[in-house]
């Protein structure tokens, strides 16, 4: 399973071109006040978080597929007893149908 989805990639290019420009053609220099840093700071804080959890969670995905969990669940259940399931390791080759 991928994470990268094109709109995250398009999410990030955006995000670089904009910094990018701003430090291309700086503005006048100017007293910040201090809600502006804050939410400069908490602005930057939100990037962060956001940037870790994903490759958090593209590393655990990868982990994850990589130590051969079962992908497959069956199940039997019957009318008298209770349903009974395991993990089957390999989905089943798929068959030809035999020639007639």
């Amino acid at each position: 399973m991928s994470v990268s989805h094109p709109s995250f990639r398009l999410l990030a290019f955006t995000l670089v071109m904009v910094l990018a420009l701003t430090l291309a053609a700086p503005a006048r220099a100017e007293a910040l006040e201090p809600l502006t840093i804050i939410a400069i700071v908490g602005l930057v804080a939100v990037g962060v978080i956001i940037i870790v959890y994903l490759i958090v969670a593209n590393v655990a995905g990868s982990r994850r597929t990589a130590k051969g969990e079962a992908r497959y669940v069956t199940c039997v259940e019957s009318d008298t007893g209770s349903r009974s399931c395991w993990a089957v390791p390999d989905a089943p080759a798929p068959t030809l149908p035999a020639d007639i």
